[in-house]
């Protein structure tokens, strides 16, 4: 831009004198040391707001100082130009003496130049990337190169502006043009690639970086070294002029795609956050509800001071008998919470018939044989899990036909109940009771064998079997 004011000065100073042209020149380069650190202020108000968490905000100043993209830039020129280019020269002087060529020192000089500020970069980023405590330092890598792209994309610009221009008008129009141009790239770059580039920075998601970072460094190389020998060489002012459009169009480009890019990567990274609390919850959710279905299980059991435990045991066994039988992971955890809840309707059973230490007689038989109906009642109030109710409602169905609330037999028995049926019995033998203590295991092998196929399921029965047979020490019991 001051470039611009300079030469506008210059055309309008014909009229005013040299003095004139004196002073205002010398406002517009002390402008262009106002522009130059406010350039430094820029970059360390987008740090600060960014990346930056921290204390020390004078350190965090001087470090903006040190290692903003505009002072790289400076230091790469200062390789290229005092080192590379210089050294080159007086080779040719030297040794070849003989005046050096502008080609090979205009490429030496642009090569350098890109090497050194990629370095350079790399540098700058690791240190400010270990200060600053970014997750990754691949977006401010990215920052780096594409400022040095839109700063090539000026030098484009600004070189070759000669004789073809003879109208000052046109140039001053094309100079106007293009620092209109380069603002825009700067605006958009900042609000649409610094911005998503802070958060991205932050993120735990794997992400290759290389997609981010090549296009913009094969630009830099392609157009830092074309761009030097144009300058030097070829000053063909079409030809220049075409470049910086196409370096133009690139550069948006490249602004545009990674915008496209980081916000997908957002969004994706929002949906898998999303997907995470929703199973985070579910899995909440899930816990409770088992621990409500256990709390109630022991509050049902608590009816019979002999059978404390006994449904939360069932469940247990129901689900050692399905994981036996081949079940999904999901229906074993069906079979489970059937079994917590399988006695549920004793709840509607008076204590005293539930406690009674005596043999019950015909009339408190049949009040206990009402709770599978109760505990089908209670539990098909529970829309979301209509299958809870299976267990309280067939688990004292017989395989033979003989059992109740429906007298169903055989397959006609829900597979679940047929399971829990077995898990029942076989706690039933194993746990004291008012009347007897528990059974030895012989015995109570001996019980599913003589009722495999009349009782019981005679698949689930020799499961229940093999179960006992690999528990030596009887310890299931307990």
């Amino acid at each position: 831009c001051f470039p611009s004011l300079i030469y506008f000065i210059r055309l309008v100073s014909i009229h005013l004198g040299d003095l004139m042209e004196s002073v205002l020149i010398s406002v517009v380069n002390f402008g262009y040391v106002v522009l130059v650190c406010s350039v430094i202020a820029s970059f360390y108000l987008s740090i600060k707001k960014c990346f930056w968490k921290g204390k020390h905000k004078v350190a965090l100043f001087f470090m903006s100082l040190l290692f903003n993209p505009f002072a790289i830039m400076a230091y790469a020129l200062i390789v290229a130009e005092l080192i590379f280019e210089t050294q080159v020269q007086r080779y040719y002087v030297l040794v070849l003496h003989k005046e050096p060529p502008i080609v090979p020192v205009a490429f030496v000089t642009g090569f350098s130049f890109v090497i050194a500020f990629l370095l350079l970069s790399m540098l700058s980023v690791w240190i400010l990337g270990k200060w600053l405590r970014v997750k990754k330092y691949s977006p401010l890598l990215f920052l780096y190169i594409m400022t040095g792209a839109i700063y090539i994309m000026e030098e484009m610009r600004s070189t070759g502006m000669g004789d073809f221009y003879n109208n000052p008008f046109i140039r001053y129009i094309i100079e106007f043009s293009g620092t209109c141009v380069i603002i825009v790239a700067m605006w958009c770059f900042y609000h649409l690639d610094v911005k998503p580039f802070a958060t991205l920075a932050q993120l735990d998601i794997k992400v290759k970086w290389k997609t981010f970072i090549l296009p913009p460094m094969v630009f830099i190389f392609f157009y830092g070294i074309i761009g030097t020998i144009m300058e030097e060489y070829d000053r063909d002012e079409k030809l220049i002029l075409s470049m910086y459009s196409f370096s133009s169009m690139i550069v948006f480009l490249f602004i545009w795609a990674f915008n496209v890019i980081v916000r997908n990567i957002s969004a994706t990274n929002e949906a898998v956050m999303a997907k995470d609390e929703a199973i985070q919850a579910k899995e909440e959710v899930k816990t409770l509800s088992v621990e409500v279905m256990e709390a109630l299980a022991h509050t049902i059991d608590a009816k019979d001071e002999y059978t404390r435990g006994h449904s939360v045991r069932v469940a247990k066994y129901s689900r050692m008998l399905a994981e036996r039988l081949g079940l999904s992971a999901e229906e074993c955890e069906n079979v489970y919470y059937m079994a917590l809840l399988h006695d549920i309707g004793k709840i509607g059973v008076p204590n005293e018939i539930i406690n009674s230490p005596t043999k019950l007689t015909e009339e408190e038989y049949d009040v206990i044989k009402t709770h599978p109906g109760t505990g089908f009642g209670i539990l098909s109030e529970i829309k979301s899990r209509p299958d809870l109710s299976i267990g309280a409602h067939w688990h004292h169905e017989r395989y033979d036909g003989k059992g109740y609330p429906d007298g169903k037999a055989g397959e006609e028995i829900p597979y679940y109940a047929r399971i829990i049926a077995v898990a029942d019995s076989y706690d039933a033998m194993t746990s004291n009771r008012s009347y007897r203590n528990y059974l030895s295991q012989d015995t109570v092998r001996s019980e599913l064998e003589k009722n495999s196929g009349t009782q019981f399921d005679p698949k689930v029965a020799q499961c229940m079997i093999a179960i006992i047979n690999d528990d030596k020490k009887y310890e299931l019991h307990e």
